[in-house]
């Protein structure tokens, strides 16, 4: 092969490399990128408040555990765990617990949408509910959340925005986004406190917790946040979950959640 031939030869591999680099950066690019959007269905926001160190909580998170593979999980239902702290006293130190958390909790009392903090606690849409404990079935949303709420997530960020221009609600209240990750399947062999000796499995529980304040323009909410990460747990699955409230108020105004 002459010299010129084996430049062109080169050249032509040289430049099929490159441009395969480049389609192959686009494509990566673009697999980082998931979206996540809140649905037209009217969507059951369940949280559970629990902690390991509650001797009544293991049958509630087995039984929020059976939503795992409900067909209408993400679109028209939207479990949550929240561990709370106030049960640390005991000796045992829930890892998934935080004060946020029970903070939440006692503020949905204290604005009366709940009678009583304890665990294991639901809310359901923003009220309580005590229909666990008589084997009652959860409430169903009867009308959709309001506006439009849609969270980009691009490597490490996740840009959210709520738009209401759509909808009645005009004001251009002070709100808060919010963003949950999920964990499925993660167990806990418990030392001390009342569940001493047991191993706890938990799904749908908070791994990873970011809010921040958004900011408003007209009808429309953009806020950029972190990928809220999860430290020393190992989940099989994992999930987001995103929703807005106004700054006095934990209830959401409207959810998005799917698996991540």
């Amino acid at each position: 092969m002459s010299h010129s031939m084996l430049s062109k030869t080169l050249y032509r591999s040289f430049l099929i490399a490159f441009f395969g680099l480049i389609i192959f950066c686009f494509q990566s690019q673009a697999a980082e990128q998931v979206t996540i959007s809140s649905t037209a269905n009217p969507t059951t926001f369940l949280e559970l408040y629990t902690s390991q160190g509650c001797s009544s909580c293991p049958p509630a998170e087995r039984w929020i555990s059976t939503f795992t593979d409900n067909e209408k999980l993400w679109t028209d239902l939207i479990p949550i765990n929240f561990h709370v702290t106030y049960w640390d006293y005991l000796g045992w130190k829930d890892p998934f617990a935080s004060a946020v958390f029970s903070k939440r909790q006692r503020t949905y009392k204290a604005l009366g949408k709940s009678r009583i903090v304890a665990t294991p606690g639901f809310m359901v849409n923003g009220s309580g509910w005590q229909g666990w404990f008589y084997k009652q079935a959860i409430p169903v949303a009867k009308a959709p959340y309001l506006g439009n709420l849609k969270a980009t997530i691009n490597n490490s960020k996740i840009n959210l925005e709520y738009d209401t221009v759509n909808t009645e609600d005009n004001t251009n209240q002070n709100l808060i986004a919010h963003v949950a990750l999920l964990g499925f399947g993660i167990e806990t062999q418990i030392h001390s406190g009342e569940n001493a000796g047991h191993k706890l499995k938990h799904d749908f529980v908070v791994i990873g917790y970011e809010q921040s304040d958004m900011q408003t323009k007209q009808q429309l909410s953009l806020t950029d946040l972190p990928l809220p990460r999860a430290n020393n747990v190992s989940p099989t699955k994992q999930a987001l979950v995103f929703w807005v409230s106004e700054k006095s108020d934990p209830t959401p105004l409207q959810v998005a959640a799917d698996w991540f």
